[in-house]
């Protein structure tokens, strides 16, 4: 969210974004059966946002017929997941990235087994599976602001043990975690 200063609107005259879809996985954990979300890492050697902990998910190409095609797509790249082991249920409000310029549609899909997941090296450092339970935790949850070239930008943040997930990632667990999330 941008914080407007008076009638002054801090995005006019930036470029359209360029759109992009990320898949919020849901899916049993094999042990314990709670709902799971997966992450990812990303690569040190990426050009953007390298080491930050990510959905599965990048830039629509022209090949995809909507955001969704491009976030199965993007999930089957980076983690092996068929598009035929998702069940999308819906999708959530798009997040604009403000200081990258992206707009993120985020697609909320459920399988119905942990995938077997084999990360892309050249993408995935890690593979992150959370219980949607431990992110309700509200001592994990911080947000602050944060002056930009653009305003003052609120920045999210979760702390789940050693994984920060924070920026557009943290947004869109919000947006999941107040309107979808039982």
């Amino acid at each position: 969210m941008v914080t407007r200063v008076g009638d002054v609107d801090p995005l006019a005259g930036m470029p359209p974004p360029r759109q992009a879809a990320v898949l919020l996985l849901l899916y049993p954990d094999p042990a314990t059966g709670a709902e799971t979300i997966v992450f990812t890492r990303r690569t040190e050697t990426l050009s953007r946002h390298a080491g930050q902990i990510s959905l599965p998910g990048g830039s629509i190409d022209p090949t995809d017929a909507d955001p969704t095609a491009a976030a199965l797509r993007e999930a089957e790249e980076e983690l092996d997941i068929p598009p035929a082991a998702v069940t999308v249920i819906g999708t959530l409000a798009p997040v604009h990235t403000v200081v990258s310029n992206y707009l993120i549609t985020p697609v909320v899909g459920r399988a119905a087994a942990r995938p077997a997941f084999r990360p892309s090296p050249a993408e995935v450092a890690e593979v992150i599976e959370v219980p949607v339970a431990g992110l309700r935790d509200p001592t994990i949850y911080r947000s602050e602001q944060r002056d930009t070239p653009f305003g003052r930008l609120d920045v999210h943040f979760y702390q789940y043990g050693p994984y920060n997930i924070w920026g557009a990632t943290a947004r869109i667990l919000q947006i999941f975690l107040a309107e979808w999330a039982e």
